[in-house]
C-alpha cells in the first residue's frame, strides 16, 4: 500500500493518487494519519521494531512508500490554547518519529527543522547552496543605515535598480526607493534589515530523485547547473524539492527553495513529468508496469 499524506484538494496528491490507480497499485490518501478512528501501535525494543496502523491493518511490511504533503491538524475547538498547543506538538513529534523509522521510501521525509518551519528563508539555505556550487543573490543584513545606503548605491551603479528589502519572517519584498531609505533607517534602530540584490524573471525547476524537471525550456547554462542541483538535494536530504532560478547581474542564482513542490508553479507538461517522476521514485520498477488491459495479446 502506497500512502499519500495530504489533502484531496492538493493537485500533487490528487495527481499522484490517480497515477497509482492507473497502474493498478494500491494507494490511499490520508489527510490526517492519527485522526480517529486510527490506532497507531509502535513498539521498539532491542530485537526489532514493530508498527501497526488500524483500522486498515497496515504495518511496516505492508506500507510500500509514503509521500508527505501534510501532517494533519488537531481541531482546537473545546481545547484550552495551551493544552491544544501541547497535544498538537506531541502528535506531530510522534508522526515525525514514525516516518523517520519507516524502512520504505518516504518522499518529503522532513528533518525536525523543516517539520516545524517548512518555509525557511533563502538565507537559511545559503550554506548548503554554496557548498553545492550554486550562487545566491548578494545579501546584506545590517542595522547600520550608512552601510545599507552604500549597498543600495552600489547596486544602483551596477544597473540593478537598487536594493530589495526582504524580511526574514515572510514572503514580502519591495524595492527600496530614495524616499524609503529614511523609513528603513528608523526600522534599523530596532532591528537589522535584510537587503538583497534584485533578480530577473525566475524560472521554476524541481529535483525528484535523480531527475531534474524545468518549467519550460532550460535556460542557457542549465547543463552545468544540473549536477549542482542534485548535490544540493542530496546535502539537504530532500528526495524532491522545488527551486527557482533567476539572473542576477552576470550569473544565474537560486532565489527560492521550496521543500514541498507546488504544481501550480509549473505548466502542464512539467506537471506531468513531475508526477511521473514521483510515482517512479515511490514505487520503483513497479510504477512502470502496465495494467493488464494494456498488455497486447
Amino acid at each position: 500500500m502506497h500512502l499519500v499524506l495530504g489533502h484531496p484538494a492538493d493537485p500533487c496528491c490528487a495527481g499522484l493518487l490517480a497515477r497509482f490507480h492507473e497502474r493498478d497499485l494500491l494507494a490511499r490518501l490520508i489527510p490526517d494519519l492519527l485522526a480517529p478512528p486510527a490506532r497507531l501501535a509502535w513498539r521498539l525494543d532491542d530485537a526489532a521494531l514493530e508498527c501497526s496502523l488500524a483500522p486498515d491493518g497496515l504495518n511496516s511490511e505492508t506500507i510500500s512508500s509514503v509521500l508527505v504533503r501534510g501532517t494533519g491538524w488537531l481541531d482546537p475547538t473545546g481545547w484550552d490554547p495551551a493544552d491544544h498547543a501541547y497535544m498538537q506538538a506531541e502528535a506531530q513529534a510522534a508522526l515525525l518519529a514514525w516516518l523517520a523509522a519507516l524502512p520504505c521510501p518516504v518522499v518529503n521525509r522532513p528533518s525536525a527543522a523543516l517539520w516545524y518551519r517548512p518555509r525557511m528563508p533563502l538565507l537559511a539555505w545559503r550554506p548548503l547552496l554554496r557548498r553545492a556550487g550554486l550562487h545566491t543573490p548578494e545579501t546584506l543584513l545590517t542595522n547600520d543605515p550608512v552601510v545599507a545606503r552604500d549597498f543600495g548605491r552600489e547596486l544602483e551603479d551596477a544597473g540593478s535598480g537598487g536594493a530589495v528589502c526582504t524580511p526574514l519572517t515572510g514572503d514580502a519584498a519591495w524595492l527600496v526607493t530614495d524616499a524609503e531609505w529614511s523609513g528603513l533607517s528608523t526600522l534599523q534602530a530596532f532591528s537589522p534589515v535584510c537587503l538583497v540584490e534584485p533578480h530577473g524573471p525566475a524560472q521554476a525547476v524541481c529535483v525528484v530523485g535523480r531527475q531534474i524537471v524545468w518549467d519550460g525550456a532550460p535556460p542557457p547554462g542549465a547543463s552545468s547547473l544540473a549536477p549542482r542541483l542534485l548535490r544540493f538535494a542530496d546535502a539537504a536530504d530532500l528526495a524532491s524539492v522545488e527551486i527557482a532560478v533567476a539572473p542576477v547581474r552576470s550569473r544565474l542564482a537560486i532565489v527560492l527553495v521550496e521543500p514541498l513542490i507546488r504544481l501550480d508553479d509549473f505548466r502542464p507538461p512539467a506537471r506531468e513529468q513531475i508526477l511521473d517522476a514521483l510515482v517512479e521514485l515511490l514505487a520503483g520498477e513497479t510504477a512502470m508496469t502496465r495494467r493488464p488491459d494494456e498488455v497486447s495479446a
